[in-house]
């Protein structure tokens, strides 16, 4: 089910940290994947920005692969945003599947 498009938002890093464990569901065609947000974990701020800078960590099972870009996400209360992903290597300790970075600086 894709929708139109959110419109831009400042978002917060403690919009995040109580959904870690928890997944989130990007809009894709021809149906929504499931993301766990595995780590939300704030950046240091050199740029001394108004919002702090931080990172979130996504896991997809090993059959749902997303390709680097933007996406509308949203559940356990958050979104819909779009929120724009990069794939990343495994963590050595990480469970299979595809990993993701979202950074928010």
């Amino acid at each position: 089910m894709i929708n139109s498009v959110p419109l831009p938002r400042p978002i917060h890093l403690g919009e995040f940290t109580p959904l870690v464990g928890h997944a989130l569901m990007a809009d894709c065609d021809p149906q929504p994947v499931a993301l766990q947000l595995v780590e939300a974990s704030p950046l240091i701020n050199h740029a001394k920005l108004d919002r702090p800078p931080f990172i979130l960590i996504f896991r997809s099972a090993p059959d749902a692969m997303l390709m680097p870009g933007s996406y509308v996400l949203r559940g356990g209360g958050f979104g819909p945003d779009l929120i724009d992903i990069g794939r990343i290597a495994r963590p050595l300790a990480g469970e299979p599947g595809h990993y993701y970075q979202a950074v928010f600086n």
